[in-house]
Order: structure tokens, then sequence, then C-alpha cells
């Protein structure tokens, strides 16, 4: 873990010092654990059920692997308020998680699932998505149109459409691997009780022997969603298909820049050595310029990114004869990462984050040419972040899986009672906090990081005489930085504050809000107090609380 440099300003010995904590203790280039697996397990209708399909050989835990995860963030069935400082009114949302588990060995008994949290992070049960009946599978009488086989990745998009590739095959890393059915896609409704909106299945035409839709990004270009274009990776034979929504039809593209680079196909993690021949695997969608973007792409087995026009994608034309010359129209990145990449995401204002096979994370802004001087680390952790198989960014959060998946591809005997598989959760602006892949102003130097962390500690001591028996709360309710141009351009940095604080006593409450603003011009801080600019309210009496 990478946490970032942060001085406290002293002085604060008292019950106050619970605020400088708030500003000093928030460690930046971090992901938490959200939930963990030592073996998966389902939702069984009963310990029965579950003693009998593990005697049956239907389900075998050590084969289940967590391999990507996506969030929901739907209305809540009972509505929760509380106060957040302006509307007390405020509903909260239910939060639904879902994670694929491939059926990459025999014994696993549904492909997707939603979370079913438990008392602990560690006690996490799997419900079949969108239920049980709908991830059996009975080889001899199979229902292909309703039957969910194998899913490796998935991807939820802003109206609540579940966009599920079902690649069709069983026991993908066995010898015994086949394809019991043709892939498909699957539509889900999450807003509408999960109903099924559309079933697409992929034209034999456009599936080779060595096919495995492996990922999935999905392009929205209108507020009703009915002009939407999925992006498709299908890793082991090289290709990227698109599906037209509207349409309801797909094409396949045919590049070199989705091949992988044979000298790159050997990793190593944790001391598990495998190669992997596996082509374009990573895809993340650049912000909308001009009606495009870009779709950012890269094989696994490779350690440069590439990236080519949306526009040139949807164009079902340029691609019906096959493999067309990409010069001009994909583009390869000049300089390489240090070692390859799984899976990648970006935000909408262009910061790329992307999974190492170093167990580590990366970001790389798009403002930038894609060299090393401009790729930064922002996470590691061998423990925690073995194998990262799936991401998504979900508001101003990064949600990964480590699934150990290099313990699948060898005979090497796991600890029985390690954890194996981790949901890890973390602050997209933390991560990429003093990075140059953050491009808002900031205040770079240790003295800037004072002027912080001292706002608020003046601001508390212009209240100084809380009194030790009166429960109290402090928050900061914004931190903005503004660029501005002095005269004759001369660079100058404003940091806005905005907090509130209140103390919660038997008697009449009361608060203090403020609004400070401090300038930099040319690193020279003005205006250091800004009390003279705090606008108070029901000023508490002084009584005999801590005095400084």
């Amino acid at each position: 873990m990478v946490p970032y440099r942060c001085r406290c300003g002293g002085g604060l010995m008292s019950t106050l010092m619970v605020a400088a904590v708030l500003v000093c203790g928030a460690v930046a280039g971090t992901m938490q654990v959200e939930y963990s697996w030592v073996y998966v397990d389902y939702t069984f209708a009963s310990p029965n059920h579950r003693e009998s399909a593990i005697n049956s050989g239907k389900f075998i835990p050590e084969n289940c692997v967590i391999l990507d995860v996506d969030i929901f963030q739907g209305p809540s069935e009972e509505k929760l308020y509380f106060n957040m400082g302006s509307n007390s009114n405020s509903a909260v949302t239910k939060q639904r998680v879902f994670v694929t588990v491939p059926r990459i060995k025999p014994g696993n008994p549904a492909s997707i699932a939603e979370v079913v949290p438990g008392d602990r992070p560690s006690s996490v049960l799997l419900a079949p998505y969108p239920n049980w009946k709908a991830n059996t599978i009975s080889e001899e009488t199979i229902n292909c149109d309703d039957t969910i086989v194998s899913v490796f990745r998935t991807k939820i998009d802003y109206l609540g459409r579940f966009w599920v590739v079902d690649v069709g095959t069983l026991d993908q890393f066995e010898m015994t691997a086949r394809s019991v059915c043709p892939p498909k896609l699957l539509i889900f409704d999450l807003k509408n009780g999960d109903r099924v909106i559309k079933t697409y299945k992929f034209p034999s035409s456009q599936v080779k022997d060595v096919s495995l839709f492996t990922n999935i990004e999905v392009d929205i270009r209108d507020s009703k969603g009915r002009n939407t274009f999925a992006y498709i990776t299908d890793t082991t034979a090289y290709k990227l298909v698109v599906y037209d929504f509207k349409n309801d039809e797909s094409w396949v593209i045919d590049q070199a820049y989705f091949y992988p680079y044979p000298n790159k196909a050997h990793f190593k993690i944790k001391g598990v050595n495998f190669d992997l021949m596996d082509g374009i695997l990573g895809l993340a969608l650049g912000p909308i310029i001009k009606n495009d973007r870009k779709l950012y792409f890269h094989a696994f087995a490779s350690i440069r990114e590439s990236w080519v026009n949306t526009n040139t994608l949807q164009n079902k034309s340029l691609f019906q004869n096959g493999l067309i010359d990409g010069s001009g129209t994909f583009f390869l990145s000049s300089e390489v990462r240090e070692t390859q990449s799984s899976i990648e995401v970006m935000t909408d204002n262009g910061v790329l984050i992307y999974a190492s096979m170093d167990n580590s994370l990366g970001c790389w802004n798009i403002q930038d040419p894609f060299t090393t001087k401009y790729t930064h680390r922002i996470y590691k952790s061998d423990e925690d972040f073995q194998f990262p198989s799936g991401m998504k960014i979900v508001g101003d959060k990064v949600w990964a899986v480590s699934s150990q998946l290099q313990n699948h591809f060898t005979t090497m005997v796991t600890n029985r009672k390690s954890v194996k598989y981790r949901v890890l959760v973390g602050r997209v602006d933390e991560l990429i906090k003093r990075t140059g892949c953050d491009k808002r102003t900031r205040f770079d130097d240790d003295n800037d990081e004072y002027l912080v962390e001292s706002f608020d500690d003046n601001i508390l001591h212009e209240w100084r005489a809380v009194p030790d028996t009166e429960p109290w709360s402090y928050s900061r309710m914004s931190r903005v930085f503004e660029d501005k141009n002095g005269a004759h351009q001369t660079p100058v940095k404003s940091l806005v504050l905005t907090g509130n604080v209140n103390v919660h006593g038997h008697s009449k409450s009361a608060s203090l809000s403020y609004d400070c603003r401090m300038s930099m011009i040319n690193g020279q801080l003005k205006n250091r107090d800004c009390l003279g600019k705090s606008r108070r309210r029901n000023r508490v009496r002084r009584g005999l609380g801590p005095q400084r």
C-alpha cells in the first residue's frame, strides 16, 4: 500500500484533536477489502441440498473462482432518511453487488451471482442470478435459450441494464473443455424486476472453435439508451465483436492490434509460473468529445496500450471483408508499461486505471502521452491483490476483484484456510492524488499541506470552549481548488473550505459554519487567517472547556 505524505500542525491537545485526525488520518492510495472468501459458497435451499451437491460433484468449492464484480445502486424497498446538514429527507439507495464465477472447472453450481453479505466480510454467500433454475446445467437436456452456462465479465450501464455475455463453454481450464451452447448476450433490467430485455445469439460465422468472449464495454449515445453499442473481446481468437442494440446485429473486427506479443506471454505471480497467449482483454471507454469517443484496449500478453475511435468501430461496412489496414485508424502507444495488464477502466474525465500483473494498479491521464513518465503506480499489495481479474468504476469508487487465478494454472496445493478471493474498493481521488493523473489544481508542497490542516485548526480554535461534557461532531462539507490568473498572468492558487461544527447537548444545540478562502500568489500565502470571513451562528458561550 502506498500512503501519501501528511503533516499535522500540532498544538491541538484536546477533544478537538479528532478534527486533526479527520484531516490527516485519511490515507490515500489504498484499496480496502469489502468482501473476501476462502472458498465460494452459495445460498443452497438447505444444508442437505448443499451436502447432496457436494457428494454428487455438482459443487466443488475449490473449483469456483470469482472473476469479476459490478454494482447497481437502485432504490431501496424501505426508504431510510438521514440528515446531511442540507436536505433531511435524503433517501438511501439499495446497493446490489454482482460477481461472476465462470465455469472453468467442474463443480460450479452458478456462474453469475448476487452477493449476500454476512456479519463479517468473510461470511459472504452468493445467490445465483437471476435464480437457481437459470444457472442449473443438465447437459443431456440443456435449454440454451434459458440457461446461463459460463460468464467471465459483465457490465451494468447507467440506465440500470445488466449486460451479461455467456461464453457457452464448460470446464475451460480442463482437458475436457467443451462448448455446450452458442455464445449469447443477455440484457437484464435491474430497475424493473430483473426482467430480460433482450437475448442475442451470436451468429456461428462470428464464433471460432477457439473463441472465448471474456470482456464487455457498453457505449450509450442517447438519453434513452436505444442507440447503444457493446464492444466484446474475443480474447483467444484475437477479435473484437461489436453489437448494435438498436438494430440487434453484430459484426467482427479483425485487427493486428488485438493480437498478443509472444515474448510477453510468460507470467509469474507469487512463485507460480505460467504462459498465456491471450489477445485483447482490457477495455475502457474515453469521454465523449464532439460526438465521438475512443475505446482504449490492450492484449493480455502485451505491455502496450492501443485505442481507436468508436465511430470507426460502429461503421459495419468497414469490416465486412475481414482484416483491414489499421494504420491511421488504430493507434499504439509509443512506450510501454513495466509489466502486463489484465483489465482497465476509465473515469469520466479521462483517467485510465489499469490492473498490472505485479499485483498493482496504475494510472494514466489521456491528456498526456502514454509514456513511462506519465504512467503512475497508485496501489500495490502482494497479499490482497494477486491476479486482479475484474474492475469497475461506480460513482467515485474503484471496485476490483483479486482472484489468485494463477493457482488454477498449476497443480500446486494452496493453503486451504487462506483467503483466495477478494473484492476491494478505493476512492478514485485518493488513489490518483499527488500523481500526474490528477489534473486538478492542488497544493503541492509541505507548506501547502500545512495550510489545509491549519485552516480547520484555526476555525475550531475560534470555538475553543466546547465543554468536555457535550458531545460534538465536525465535518468538512467541501474542499474546492480553483485556478485563477492574476495580473500579468501571475499564477494564483485558491483554496475554498466550507465546514460545520455541531454541539449535540441536552440543551439547545449550537453550531458554527464557515466558508473560507485563501490564496497563494507565486507560492506566497495571502490571507493566512480566514476567521474574519467565517460565518457564525448560535455561537456557544465559552465555558470550562480546554483552552489553547
